[in-house]
Order: structure tokens, then C-alpha cells, then sequence
């Protein structure tokens, strides 16, 4: 069985998605009549028109703020990390190759508070680290098998990833994601949230693309694992659950049966490839209703609301549970879809798909009451 390219497939997909605390109180829900809303503008953009070599994005798979304010982007089609800075040229880090420091699948990447770059890859079966004049400076961590399809750094030595497990015995095999606290080695000192699947289970494909997380720099982790439901979990650095966020007045958009068809020929043209899928995937027939864009510098959660065909809407909740505003983002039908990072540096967005011009978008929140 060809387990690497079945996960494989996963990174793929997964690269690019009232309060129950200690008293027991439901969270606020918002109230569009009385609920503050703030508009978001672009401020500045960096990609594919400018039309040189290094500014031609082949694919962004992953996007945030390195410690020194620069931009940094994963690149999955070209296999290099980008560096954008705040002044200068932008660079390049890594290259294709099977030797030290180069990548052949990379799957996530996160700058860690000391400045440390990390990239995970699946066929190098490592967590590479790098500084940010791109030296490679050895493995975070290696593991048999699998490596982090997400990644949020929590200090400057430790992350909180979204890791697979494989067990095999005689009787069954059974697959697990673990969601955990990672110090420099595959085995997590921290357990959040854990599920099992027992193959062959296609569903499997489908649940764990539902999965999203976050995490802020006092170490508490943002888990919803099923990104159809507006439902959040917040865990203290040493696994306990702090409160659950929900709503429940937000609705979830149909596919058409169009999208839904090219959505599992998409996914069987890359499935075709691994001896492990046996067949039966089936799409959700909604799009997912919320994802975790990050914590700002101000420690509140950005969630992604999934509501709306034209703008993107946001919800700021603090860690305490409560609903501190809201944001808006307006886009005509004509403008590209959006992914979104939000870390205490700012607010990001890039292009969603590629069959776009590929464009990271420096984004700007204006909370004046002239809206100047």
C-alpha cells in the first residue's frame, strides 16, 4: 500500500479552511442591528503581473509573516519558500533536490517566534528549518512516515500541528490525526484533539479536509474539526478546553451539481495514483461554513464566514468568547477567490485557486467611526 501518496493527496487538499468555560455561560451570538461592522480594504499587492521570475507565483500554499515583517510563501508548484520584504528584492529559499534543505512535497510551513523558518515535507519525511537568508540550518524534527499539513508556531521551539499516524496489525489498519503540541520531535508533549478512521474509510479524505486550527503566542490552540459547522474549540497550552465559540444563525451555500462533479473528478485524477483510495469519495454537497484565518496582536480569533457568493465576512471574537466586531471585505463576482492569515503582523490574503493569477493582497482594517 502507497500510504505516502494517499496523504500526500490530503496535503494537497488541506493546504489551502456560545462559550462553555469554566462557569458554564453560553457565548454572546451577534446581532447584525447592534453588532459593530469595519471595512477592509487592500492596501498593497505583490505577484504574477510584475512579471519577472521571482515574482511569478506558481502556487501559494501557504502564507504568513516572518518575525522580521517580511511576507513569506509557500510555493508548491516551484518548490520554493518566498521571501517578500518589506523593502528590497524578494528571495528565494530552497530549491527541487533530495539533498539537505531542498524539497520534493512540501506540505505546510510556519516562521517560528525566533525567526526560524519551518518547512514540512512529505517524501523527505522531515520538518526542515531554515533562517531567513535561507540557510538551512538541519531538521526540526524527521519521522517514519509523516510530517505536520498544518502548521502555527506557539514560541520559538515548539508548533501546534495537524500530524497523521498509521497503525497496522494483522486484523485492521487504522488511521489517526492527531492535533498536538510539537517540541522539536514527531511525538506531541501535548494531545488537543485526536480521530480514527479504520480502512478502508474514503471518508476519511473527506473529514479530515474539514479540519482547522490556529494558535496565538500565550500557546492556546483553535481547533474546529468540522469546518461545516460554526463551532470552535479553544484548548490552554497544556490541553485543557478553555470554551467552545458557536453561532448558530450563519448558513451554509449549495454547490451546484457541476461543482460538486468536477470537485470528485478533481480528486480522483489525483487518486488514481494511490493503491490505498478504494473509491467512494463523495464531496459535501455545501461549501464549508467557516475557517480559522489566525489571532491578531491583540489575541482575538478572525473567523472566516463562508456565507456570502460576493463579499468575505469576518467574525473577531476575543478568548473570553465574546463577539468583539465584525469585518467586511467587498469583492465584485469578478474578483478572485481569497484565502486569509491573520497574525499579530496584519492581515493577508492570496488567491485561492491556480487557474488565478496567483497575487498575495496586504490588507488593511479601518476601524475610524468617518471610516477615513
Amino acid at each position: 500500500m502507497k500510504s505516502t501518496i494517499s496523504i500526500a493527496i490530503l496535503g494537497i487538499m488541506l493546504s489551502l479552511s456560545g462559550s462553555c468555560g469554566s462557569d458554564n455561560q453560553e457565548p454572546p451570538i451577534s446581532n447584525s442591528s447592534t453588532m459593530p461592522e469595519y471595512e477592509i480594504s487592500i492596501a498593497d499587492s505583490f505577484g504574477m503581473e510584475l512579471g519577472d521570475s521571482l515574482n511569478m507565483i506558481g502556487s501559494i500554499n501557504g502564507l504568513c509573516h516572518h518575525p522580521n515583517r517580511s511576507i513569506l510563501l509557500l510555493d508548491r508548484s516551484s518548490l520554493r519558500i518566498r521571501v517578500i520584504p518589506t523593502e528590497g528584492d524578494p528571495q528565494l529559499i530552497s530549491r527541487r533536490g533530495e539533498g539537505p534543505g531542498e524539497l520534493l512535497l512540501p506540505q505546510s510551513m510556519c516562521a517560528l517566534h525566533d525567526g526560524r523558518i519551518l518547512v514540512s515535507d512529505e517524501m523527505k519525511h522531515e520538518v526542515m528549518s531554515f533562517d531567513i537568508t535561507g540557510d538551512y540550518l538541519g531538521s526540526y524534527f524527521t519521522t517514519d512516515r509523516y510530517v505536520p499539513y498544518s502548521m502555527y508556531p506557539l514560541d520559538s521551539s515548539s508548533i501546534a500541528g495537524l500530524m497523521l499516524k498509521l497503525d497496522m496489525s494483522d486484523e485492521e489498519i487504522v488511521f489517526s490525526s492527531v492535533i498536538g503540541r510539537f517540541e522539536a520531535t514527531s511525538l506531541p508533549s501535548v494531545v488537543f484533539q485526536t480521530r480514527e478512521w479504520i480502512w478502508p474509510a474514503p471518508e476519511m479524505y473527506t473529514e479530515i479536509a474539514l479540519i482547522d486550527l490556529a494558535a496565538d503566542r500565550e500557546g492556546n490552540v483553535f481547533i474546529a474539526a468540522d469546518n461545516t459547522e460554526y463551532h470552535i474549540s479553544v484548548y490552554t497550552p497544556d490541553g485543557e478546553e478553555l470554551l467552545q465559540i458557536e453561532r448558530d444563525d450563519v448558513s451554509r451555500m449549495p454547490k451546484t451539481p457541476d461543482e460538486i462533479q468536477a470537485e470528485i473528478d478533481d480528486f480522483e485524477s489525483w487518486a488514481v495514483r494511490d493503491e490505498a483510495y478504494t473509491g467512494g469519495y463523495e464531496p459535501s454537497p455545501f461549501y464549508h461554513l467557516i475557517s480559522l484565518a489566525g489571532i491578531d496582536a491583540e489575541g482575538n480569533l478572525w473567523v472566516v464566514r463562508h456565507d456570502s457568493d460576493t463579499d468575505c465576512l469576518f467574525d473577531i471574537w476575543s478568548l473570553s468568547g465574546n463577539l468583539m466586531y465584525t469585518a467586511r471585505l467587498s469583492r465584485s463576482e469578478n474578483d478572485p477567490d481569497l484565502i486569509f492569515r491573520v497574525d499579530q503582523l496584519g492581515i493577508l490574503a492570496a488567491t485561492n485557486y491556480a487557474c488565478q493569477f496567483q497575487r498575495v493582497y496586504i490588507l488593511n482594517l479601518d476601524m475610524s467611526e468617518d471610516g477615513s
